[in-house]
Formats: C-alpha cells, sequence, structure tokens
C-alpha cells in the first residue's frame, strides 16, 4: 500500500552563500504579509535580544497592502526587507530569505513573535555543540504566560483514522489516539519529536544544503512538517529545547477560525502524504478526512440550515466540498510564482 519515495528532497535551487563564506553569526529570517505592527515588534525583540552575536534580519514581504514594506524600510534601516511583488506563501518567503541570507545559522520566525532573553544565543550555542540536531524548536508561550502545544506528530493514516470517530480536541490532547500533539512528553526537559511549530525554526546552512529549503509548493500549512520529515530521512534530529523561549501571539495574518483555513489545513494534509508517501496513500488520507465531515454533517448540516453564517458551519461546507473535489482531483502544490526582480529596491 505504501509507495516508496525515492528521493524525498525538492527539487529547488541552493542558498546563494555557502557556509565559509557566511558573514553573521545568525540569519533571521521573517514572512511578513500585512502585519507592519506586528512584525516590527517582533524585529525589535530580535534586536533587543541578540546578545553577542552578529546577525542580521530579512523580512520577506509578499505583497503586503498596508504600507508594510516602506513603513519596515524606515524604522529599520539596516534590517533587509525585500518585496517580493506576490504572495507565494510561508515556505515560498522563507526561501527567498534563505536565499539571501548570509548567517551560519537560519532562524525562521514567525512575525506574530517575541524573542524572550538569551534565546538567541542559547540556540546557537546548542546547535554548535550539537550537529546531530538537524532543526531546533523551542518553548512557545501564549500571550496570556500559558504553554503553547508546539510539537507534534507527523500526518499519518492512523491519526487521520481516528479522527473520524473522535473530534479533534480530543485527538491532539489524548494519549488514547496516538498522542497527536505529545501531550504525555514532559514539557521541562530537551526531546527529539516529529515535527516542531514553524514559529521558531534553526538550523544550520550545512543543514540547508544537505537536506534542501523549504517545499514551496506548499502555500501554507504542514510545510514544516515536510521540511521536518526531510531532516529525519537524513538522519538528523529534530529537537525541543524548553531553555529557548518565546512569546507567541498567533494567527494575525489569516485569523483564527476561517473557512479558507479550514481548507489549506486539509489540503497541507494530503500534500505531505503525498509527497512523503505517494499519491496512493494521500488518496487514502483524503478519504478519511472526508469520511469524518461526512460524520460531521449530523451536526453541522442543521447548524447550517439555521444559521448559514456560522463560521463552524461554513469551514465544515468548504473543507467537505474541498475533500469532494480532492478525491477526483488529488492536489499536487501550487507553482510558485516569480518574485519581483528589484525585491531589495
Amino acid at each position: 500500500m505504501e509507495q516508496k519515495v525515492k528521493n524525498p528532497k525538492p527539487n529547488m535551487p541552493a542558498p546563494c552563500v555557502s557556509p565559509a563564506r557566511a558573514r553573521f553569526d545568525l540569519s533571521v529570517i521573517i514572512v511578513n504579509y500585512n502585519t507592519q505592527d506586528v512584525t516590527a515588534n517582533a524585529i525589535q525583540s530580535v534586536l533587543d535580544n541578540a546578545g553577542a552575536l552578529d546577525l542580521e534580519v530579512i523580512v520577506v514581504d509578499n505583497a503586503s497592502t498596508d504600507g508594510s514594506v516602506a513603513s519596515l524600510r524606515r524604522t529599520f534601516p539596516r534590517v533587509k526587507v525585500l518585496a517580493t511583488g506576490q504572495n507565494g506563501g510561508y515556505a515560498w518567503g522563507n526561501n527567498i530569505g534563505i536565499r539571501h541570507a548570509q548567517g551560519r545559522y537560519l532562524l525562521v520566525l514567525n512575525p506574530d513573535t517575541e524573542i524572550l532573553d538569551g534565546a538567541l544565543e542559547r540556540a546557537v550555542k546548542y546547535l554548535e555543540v550539537n550537529p546531530d540536531v538537524g532543526i531546533l524548536g523551542c518553548h512557545a508561550s501564549l500571550g496570556d504566560g500559558t504553554q503553547q502545544l508546539t510539537l507534534f506528530r507527523q500526518v499519518s493514516l492512523s491519526g487521520l483514522f481516528w479522527n473520524v470517530f473522535v473530534p479533534n480536541k480530543l485527538i491532539r490532547n489524548s494519549r488514547q489516539f496516538g498522542d497527536q500533539r505529545y501531550v504525555s512528553l514532559a514539557r521541562d526537559r530537551v526531546q527529539d519529536v516529529d515535527v516542531v511549530a514553524g514559529c521558531f525554526m534553526m538550523l544550520s546552512r550545512e543543514v540547508v544544503d544537505r537536506v534542501g529549503m523549504m517545499d514551496d509548493r506548499f502555500f501554507m500549512y504542514s510545510e514544516e512538517a515536510e521540511w521536518c520529515w526531510r531532516v529525519r530521512q537524513a538522519g538528523l534530529k529534530v529537537r525541543y529545547n524548553p531553555d529557548i523561549r518565546i512569546i507567541h501571539h498567533g494567527a494575525f495574518s489569516t485569523g483564527q477560525r476561517s473557512p479558507w483555513k479550514s481548507v489549506e489545513i486539509a489540503k497541507g494534509r494530503i500534500l505531505f502524504l503525498r509527497f512523503s508517501r505517494g499519491p496512493t496513500v494521500a488518496w487514502l488520507g483524503t478519504m478519511l478526512m472526508l469520511s469524518g465531515d461526512l460524520l460531521r454533517a449530523a451536526w453541522f448540516l442543521p447548524v447550517s440550515l439555521i444559521r448559514p453564517r456560522n463560521e463552524g458551519a461554513r469551514a465544515w461546507r468548504k473543507r467537505l466540498s474541498f475533500l469532494i473535489r480532492a478525491l477526483v482531483r488529488p492536489p499536487r502544490g501550487q507553482v510558485p510564482p516569480k518574485p519581483s526582480a528589484d525585491m531589495a529596491a
């Protein structure tokens, strides 16, 4: 049933700068889309917590319409702000930043984050003494101080099977159904996991040269899972370190809940299965997700009739329609757009 993927590394150009010619200790890459104030806060937190590191900050703007480019360039003249002129998604934007980066280490950082004291130096030093770590993740707190669940098991048919019959909130917070969010893991200890959240992912330039950049056939969602999978396929570790801490406010550019987001999450899971385990497994995963949504019609269909604008019902209808189409025409991922030729102008 499972199809072997012979070459998991996507066909994409390598970064421009070799490790031997790196000019900085760390390059921090932030993708911005209509979040200038939030992004400015993240940049300031990076600059305030650089410590002894010689670092650069690169902001990749995915065609914002809120004046982000001019504002960020004016406020942070030493930050490289790249105006792509297109919105090719999260992986696409990060790859542009990686190609322009000149650091020995690279940090993919969400715009809705704040670096806490000493986190960057500790992360770089940790990777320097642990070369078997391919991607390093951190402890992320929400704005109210509670810890965010940022550790995941990779998408699997068994996890999707349980989700047919069991609500997602129980699936991800229960040991009985595969421990999808590592709820049994001691969060005060260094641990190896399948996937760390894309809000903070640090790795060396050598790792990028070895496994490739993010797969920008993903627009948004599951690109970090696929990158972590490729790192583990290369024999390296994906590691959580609770001594490295940030605040992650969450979902400023996409919204906490939306029909679009629901469809993109489902699409990302299908693409992950397709790229990692082949089209047959991806089709079976689609069928399982569709089966779950068909069962949920017992709740969402009456809600749709009584309150058609209810956000949960709208998300269910959009996702159901997408999954039905995906059985016939499976998604293959986007064709990444070409960025503006004068991004740094």
